[in-house]
């Protein structure tokens, strides 16, 4: 029995401790205001592509890790010759919490690895780095813990993905409308597509790109394997370029039909703009071509076509281009939106030192009771039992 009361009061000191350290001692932060975009000229992330130098990409897959305590079977060698066999230029393990090195000496290795290992998924792909931030809070985040991590992570040598926002609620909509120091949002992965979260972002004025994966657990069974991508335009398959590619928009992400032959996808070929009218030119014609503004709303759709030709406004403030085929695939597009030179700095969240101050020392308050109450408790349990001695006087 007291081998299982000191293991309660460690589990106890345990949650308390992770407790006030996720949300009395994390720091606070003072949040930019979500502000669409806005200005005279209107960025266009494909205005530099070129249409021959698409390479298909896969940033997020799992190998067997830490001894198998982590979900993933195979190993990283495996999920590279299954990539390659389907025509990939670019493939990454992306294990928890571990960076793979199978490869590294590739041209096309890139470090990677999903960071996060709370109960509610708020999940992160790190693309560059070469160490592991082990940062995390375990309990449902605020969105002062999400911009924490966020900000450990960030690194203007590397790329900060967030990985299937709408799954689990590991990022709720209205996050968008705050959070900052991130590239890209994985908004198609087959356990969720985050269309809805993307568009948030977009019309907070979040200069947010899309990213494709098959999130891979199984290599062996291949059960996800080539279902979504990214295209990234580069001319040769370096990290230096393909991060360079993803965080300026260069990129687009892919749902891939089953029947979709591997090296017959469709793409595409140029998106320009002159004055407010943009132009889209596809490879084959699409069965529909949807696009998208601000907060989600549809501004023009077509059909049976690989031209889609349309008026941007200033109250759309972005534009951004859904294809769909006859077969099932969909190429996701990145945004044009409006900028002017003030906006080209993107927005930061401050940290806020007098409400943290405030909520350490509040922690701080609450920790010291704790302890109080169980050394209390402990001293209370090391007194011997008082004697019962009764009244004999009459």
């Amino acid at each position: 029995m007291k081998i299982l009361r000191i293991l309660a009061l460690c589990i106890l000191t345990f949650c308390v401790l992770s407790f006030l350290n996720q949300y009395f001692f994390c720091p606070q932060f003072t949040f930019p205001r979500p502000e669409p975009f806005r200005g005279d000229s209107i960025l266009n992330p494909y205005a530099q592509i070129r249409s021959e130098q698409w390479v298909k990409a896969n940033f997020h897959a799992h190998a067997k890790a830490w001894q198998g305590v982590t979900n993933g079977l195979g190993n990283a060698a495996q999920i590279h010759q299954a990539y390659q066999q389907l025509g990939y230029g670019i493939h990454c393990v992306s294990n928890y919490q571990s960076i793979d090195s199978t490869g590294s000496g590739e041209p096309g290795y890139i470090p990677a690895y999903e960071h996060g290992y709370n109960i509610e998924k708020t999940h992160q792909l790190v693309l560059g780095e070469s160490a592991v931030e082990w940062l995390d809070y375990l309990l449902p985040q605020t969105l002062y813990n999400k911009q924490d991590v966020l900000n450990h992570l960030k690194n203007p040598n590397s790329v900060v993905i967030l990985n299937h926002p709408a799954l689990r609620n590991g990022y709720k909509e209205s996050d968008f409308a705050s959070l900052t120091g991130y590239d890209c949002m994985e908004v198609l992965n087959p356990s969720v597509i985050s269309t809805r979260h993307w568009d948030a972002a977009l019309s907070a004025g979040r200069r947010v790109f899309v990213v494709g994966d098959d999130d891979l657990h199984d290599i062996v069974n291949r059960d996800r394997l080539g279902k979504m991508c990214t295209f990234v335009n580069i001319d040769k398959p370096s990290k230096e370029q393909v991060l360079s590619a993803l965080k300026s928009g260069r990129s687009y992400g892919a749902v891939l039909a089953a029947d979709q032959k591997p090296g017959s996808v469709p793409y595409l070929e140029h998106l320009w703009v002159r004055g407010s009218t943009v132009e889209i030119l596809l490879s084959e014609k699409a069965a529909q071509i949807l696009i998208t503004g601000q907060n989600g709303k549809t501004i023009a759709r077509f059909k049976n076509t690989e031209v889609a030709r349309f008026k941007i406004s200033k109250s759309d403030h972005y534009a951004r281009a859904t294809a769909r085929f006859e077969n099932g695939t969909e190429l996701f597009f990145n945004p044009v939106f409006f900028s002017d030179q003030a906006s080209q700095v993107q927005p930061v969240a401050h940290e806020d030192f007098l409400q943290t101050i405030f909520y350490r020392t509040l922690g701080v308050a609450i920790l010291f009771s704790y302890l109080t109450l169980l050394g209390m408790f402990l001293v209370l349990k090391k007194l011997p039992p008082r004697s019962f001695i009764p009244n004999n006087t009459q």
